[in-house]
C-alpha cells in the first residue's frame, strides 16, 4: 500500500486553487516583479468545473502558504551548482546578511567539490521567510547570471534546525531575454486579457509558498520543482508529471500543477518517499482546455546525489527543454510620423499604431520598431529630445480629444470635429510632412478644443486628475519649462542651455501654481499630454491585446534647451558636447552625461524615464549603446575631443547597464554600430542586451548571427535596400554574388524577386529578432513599391536636407487589403519558424 505521504501535495495541505483565487480576487491585483496579474471572477467558475472531475487536471495542492508568519530558529541551505569555471569561484550574494547584504566580496563563497561542481552550505534565520540570491562569477572579469529572473528559497514551513538542499542551474542571459515584457505582456501574453489568465498557472507571491504542505514523514522528501518556462502562449499553463505515483505515474491526468512566481518562473512540489530517489520526470505545457500543447523530448532523473542524508527538503531549479529550436520573432520599423492612415492629419498619429497593428496581424509580425516620440519642439529630429517624459505634441489626434469629451461629458464638440476632419481633407494628401505646418494647425485646433471644454472641465476630469498626479514628477517641471521657453526668445534652440535662462526650475512650484498668471498656459501643457498619453497608451494595449510588441528609441542625449537640463543640470557636463571623431569630426551638440553624478541616486533620473517608457513600450533600443562605455567629448567652445573615459571600458559600461537594466522588464537592444571597442559585445551579451546587425555592414550570413541580437535589411540612418543597390552598384553587386545569386550576374532594380529573398534570409536568421523598415517589406512586391526609391530615405546622417520627412506612400488600409501580398509574407515567416513557440 502506497503511503500516505508520497502523494501530490494536497494530500497534505488541503488548500485548493478555489480558496486561492478568493484571496487573489479580493487582493484584486498581484504585482509579481514586473508582470501584474489579474485574477478575475470567471476564473473561479473554471476551477470549479475542474474540481467537479472534467478532463483538465486540478490546479488543487498548490503550496500556498494560509498565513506567512515566519518562524524563529534557523535552517541549513545547501547550494549546488554544475557550471565550468575557467580560473574564479562562484559566489552567491543577495541582499540578506547570509547572501553578503549584496555584496560580492561578503557573499558566501561556493566550492568546487571535482569537476565543474560547486557547493556551499549557508545558515539562514527564519524569519528571514524569503531569501533571494544570484550566482556570480568572480574572475579577471566577473559574470552574473541574468537578472530578470530572480532566485528565491521560501523558508515558511521549516522548522528549527531544518536541512534544504537545493540544486541550482546557472541562469544564462540568453533565454532570460523572453521574460522580458516584450514576450510576457506581448507577444505571448497578448495584455494578460482576464479569459487567458483564468485558464493559466495561478499567480502566487515567492513568499507564500511553503513547505508545510508537505508533512513528510522520516523516509520522505518533500521535492519542489522550479522551472524556468517564459516561452508560453497566453492561456496556456506548467505542469510536471513523472514515474513516481506522486508525479501521477506519467498519467496526463494527474500531472502536477505548478504556480507562477512571475518572470517565467513555475514552481510545483510533492512528496516522496526516499527509496524511490532516483526517479524520471517531465515538464509540460497545457492549453486552455486541457490538452497537450509540448512536452520536452527527454526525461529528467532527480537524485539525492551529494545531499545530505538528514536533508528533507529539496529545490530543483532549472529551464524548460523546449522540443523546438530557439524562438525568434519578425517585426517591422516605421516611424510613427510616416504612417499614413485615412485619419492621419499630415502625419501619422499615435492611434494610426493601431492599423498598424492591424496590417501585423495579417502577415504574422510580432513587434513594430518606432523612432523616438518625445517633444523635440520645432526641430523635425526626433532625435533632439527637450524632453525625456513630454510627448511630441505632433503625434496628437484632435478627432479623438473631441470625441473623448462628447462621450464622456456629453459636450457638444460638432463644430470641433468638423475642424478636425477639414485638416484630414487638407494634409492628409501630402506625399512628404510638412512640419512646421502640422504643428502650426494642431495647436490652433487643440488650443480651440480646449477652449471650447473649458478649463474647468479638464481640471475636474478625475482621469486627468489622476494623470496629473502620477506624472507630477515630470510634467509641472516640463510646463514651467514650456512657459519660460516661449520667454527666452534669443535662446531657445538646442544649442543654448537653458540654464542660463532669467528663471530656474527651482521656481516651477511658483510657475504652475494655480491663479498664477501663466497658470493658463500651464493647464494647456497639462491638457496636450494627457492625451498624447491616454491616445499612446490606447494604441499600445490595442497591441499588446494582439499579440504584437511595440519597441521604442532612447537618444542618447537630450538637448541643452531641455527641461531636463533645466531642471537638473548636474546630470550633465554642460562644458562639453558630446561627438564622433573623424574628418571632419561630428559634433552633435548635446552635452554628455556626468555618470558619476547619476550614480550617487542610483541613476534616479533614468529609473523615472525607463519607468515612464514603460507604460507604452515593450522594447526600446538604445541608440549609440556606446555612450555607455565612453563618449566623444568635444570642448564646448573648441574643437578636438577625446574619448571619456580612456580606459575602464567594460567596468563603464556593466556599471551603467546594470543600473537602468533593473529599472524596467523591457526588451533592452542597443545599436552598437560604428567604432565598437572590444568590450561592448560582451557585456551586452552578458547582461542580455540585443547587438544590431545590418546586414549589408557585417558578413551578412543571417543564419549565423549570435541569438542576442536584431537583424535589420536597414535601418532609418541608411539607404533602404532598393535605394542601396542602385546608389552602391558595387557593394550590391557583391553582396548578390556572396549571399543570393552565386556565379550569377546580378540584376539591376532589383527585382522584387531579389528584395524577397533579403528578407527571406532575414526570416531565416538564428537571431531572436528580425526587424526591417517597411520600405524594405513592400519593396518585395512590385505592384506596392514607390515610384521612387529616393522617396523612401527618412535621415542622412550629416546632413538636414530632405532628413525626416518621409511618408509611406500607401496606406494602412491599402495595406490591409493586399491579401495576396499578406499571405506571402505569413507564410514566409511561417516557414521560417518565426513566432512559432513551440
Amino acid at each position: 500500500m502506497k503511503s500516505p505521504t508520497a502523494s501530490i501535495c494536497a494530500t497534505a495541505f488541503l488548500v485548493t486553487i478555489l480558496s486561492a483565487t478568493v484571496q487573489i480576487a479580493d487582493a484584486d491585483r498581484f504585482s509579481l516583479g514586473n508582470r501584474p496579474r489579474l485574477v478575475l471572477n470567471p476564473g473561479k467558475s473554471l476551477v470549479l468545473n475542474r474540481l467537479r472531475g472534467g478532463g483538465i487536471p486540478s490546479f488543487s495542492g498548490l503550496p500556498i502558504a494560509e498565513k506567512s508568519e515566519p518562524s524563529s530558529g534557523t535552517a541549513s541551505i545547501k547550494l549546488s551548482l554544475n557550471y565550468k569555471v575557467d580560473g574564479g569561484v562562484i559566489v552567491a550574494v543577495g541582499p540578506s546578511s547570509a547572501f553578503g547584504n549584496g555584496d560580492i566580496h561578503k557573499a558566501p563563497k561556493l566550492q568546487q567539490k571535482g569537476g565543474e561542481r560547486w557547493e556551499a552550505v549557508v545558515q539562514v534565520p527564519l524569519s528571514d521567510a524569503l531569501v533571494k540570491y544570484q550566482y556570480v562569477v568572480l574572475s579577471k572579469t566577473h559574470r552574473y547570471e541574468a537578472r530578470i529572473a530572480e532566485r528565491s528559497v521560501s523558508l515558511l514551513g521549516l522548522s528549527d534546525g531544518a536541512k534544504v538542499d537545493v540544486q541550482d542551474a546557472f541562469r544564462s542571459p540568453r533565454p532570460a531575454v523572453l521574460a522580458t515584457s516584450c514576450f510576457t505582456r506581448a507577444i505571448f501574453g497578448r495584455g494578460l486579457q482576464a479569459a487567458n489568465v483564468a485558464t493559466e498557472n495561478p499567480a502566487v507571491p515567492s513568499d507564500k509558498l511553503t513547505w508545510s504542505a508537505g508533512a513528510a514523514g522520516s523516509d520522505d522528501v518533500v521535492f519542489r520543482f522550479v522551472v524556468f518556462a517564459p516561452r508560453k502562449e497566453a492561456g496556456h499553463s506548467i505542469w510536471v508529471t513523472g514515474k513516481p505515483a506522486a508525479l501521477g505515474a506519467w498519467e496526463p491526468s494527474k500531472m502536477v500543477p505548478m504556480a507562477s512566481l512571475g518572470s517565467g518562473l513555475y514552481a510545483g512540489q510533492v512528496t516522496v518517499a526516499r527509496k524511490d530517489f532516483p526517479f524520471e520526470y517531465k515538464y509540460a505545457v497545457l492549453d486552455a482546455a486541457g490538452a497537450e500543447a509540448a512536452k520536452e523530448k527527454d526525461a529528467r532523473k532527480a537524485a539525492l546525489d551529494g545531499a545530505d542524508p538528514a536533508a528533507k527538503f529539496v529545490v530543483r531549479d532549472e529551464a524548460f527543454n523546449y522540443p523546438t529550436g530557439a524562438f525568434k520573432a519578425f517585426g517591422m520599423a516605421i516611424p510613427v510620423s510616416g504612417i499614413k492612415t485615412g485619419d492621419s492629419t499630415g502625419i501619422g498619429e499615435f492611434l494610426d499604431l493601431k492599423k498598424v497593428v492591424d496590417w501585423c496581424t495579417k502577415t504574422g509580425l510580432q513587434l513594430i520598431q518606432i523612432l523616438p516620440i518625445n517633444d523635440s519642439g520645432e526641430d523635425p529630429s526626433p532625435y533632439s529630445a527637450a524632453s525625456s517624459f513630454a510627448l511630441h505634441p505632433s503625434y496628437i489626434r484632435p478627432k479623438a480629444v473631441c470625441e473623448y469629451y462628447r462621450d464622456k461629458f456629453g459636450l457638444d464638440m460638432s463644430g470641433n470635429l468638423g475642424w478636425a476632419q477639414s485638416l484630414v481633407d487638407k494634409l492628409n494628401g501630402n506625399w512628404k510632412i510638412d512640419h512646421p505646418k502640422v504643428l502650426d494647425e494642431k495647436r490652433k485646433i487643440i488650443d480651440a478644443i480646449f477652449d471650447t471644454v473649458g478649463q474647468a472641465k479638464v481640471l475636474e476630469d478625475p482621469e486627468f486628475q489622476a494623470w496629473l498626479q502620477h506624472s507630477e514628477s515630470w510634467v509641472k517641471t516640463y510646463a514651467a519649462f514650456k512657459v519660460q521657453l516661449g520667454k527666452e526668445k534669443n535662446c531657445n534652440n538646442k544649442w543654448f542651455d537653458a540654464t542660463t535662462w532669467g528663471k530656474r526650475a527651482t521656481e516651477t512650484a511658483t510657475m504652475v501654481a494655480p491663479g498664477g498668471p501663466d497658470y493658463g498656459t500651464v493647464v494647456r501643457t497639462y491638457f496636450v499630454q494627457y492625451h498624447l498619453h491616454v491616445q499612446l497608451l490606447e494604441a499600445s494595449k490595442y497591441a499588446e491585446r494582439h499579440g504584437v510588441a511595440i519597441k521604442g528609441d532612447i537618444p542618447i542625449g537630450v538637448t541643452r534647451c531641455s527641461s531636463d537640463v533645466w531642471a537638473e543640470p548636474n546630470l550633465f557636463k554642460l562644458d562639453t558636447n558630446a561627438g564622433a571623431p573623424g574628418s571632419p569630426e561630428q559634433n552633435w551638440g548635446f552635452p554628455p552625461y556626468n555618470w558619476d553624478q547619476m550614480h550617487r541616486d542610483g541613476c534616479s533620473w533614468w529609473r523615472r524615464r525607463l519607468a515612464h517608457m514603460e507604460q507604452y513600450f515593450h522594447a526600446y533600443r538604445i541608440d549609440h549603446v556606446l555612450g555607455f562605455f565612453r563618449m566623444w567629448e568635444i570642448p564646448k567652445n573648441g574643437g578636438g575631443g577625446q574619448y571619456v573615459p580612456s580606459g575602464g571600458l567594460r567596468e563603464q559600461g556593466l556599471k551603467n547597464l546594470r543600473a537602468i537594466q533593473t529599472a524596467s522588464n523591457m526588451l533592452i537592444c542597443g545599436e552598437d554600430l560604428g567604432n565598437v571597442p572590444p568590450e561592448v559585445g560582451p557585456v551586452l551579451v552578458e547582461l542580455g542586451i540585443c547587438g544590431l546587425k545590418i546586414q549589408r555592414w557585417c558578413d551578412g550570413k543571417t543564419w549565423e548571427y549570435p541569438y542576442l541580437n536584431v537583424a535589420a535589411s536597414s535601418c532609418h540612418d541608411c539607404s533602404p535596400c532598393r535605394l542601396w543597390w542602385n546608389e552602391n552598384w558595387g557593394e550590391a553587386e557583391a553582396f548578390f554574388g556572396r549571399l543570393i545569386g552565386p556565379g550569377q550576374q546580378c540584376p539591376g532594380g532589383p527585382p522584387d524577386w531579389v528584395s524577397q529573398k533579403i528578407i527571406k534570409m532575414h526570416a531565416d536568421t538564428s537571431a531572436l529578432l528580425s526587424v526591417c523598415p517597411i520600405q524594405d517589406l513592400v519593396d518585395m512586391w512590385g505592384g506596392l513599391r514607390s515610384q521612387n526609391p529616393k522617396g523612401d530615405l527618412i535621415n542622412k546622417p550629416g546632413s538636414t536636407d530632405g532628413c525626416w520627412i518621409w511618408r509611406m506612400h500607401k496606406s494602412m488600409e491599402d495595406l490591409i487589403k493586399e491579401d495576396k501580398y499578406n499571405d506571402f509574407v505569413r507564410n514566409m515567416l511561417k516557414s521560417s519558424n518565426c513566432g512559432r513557440v513551440y
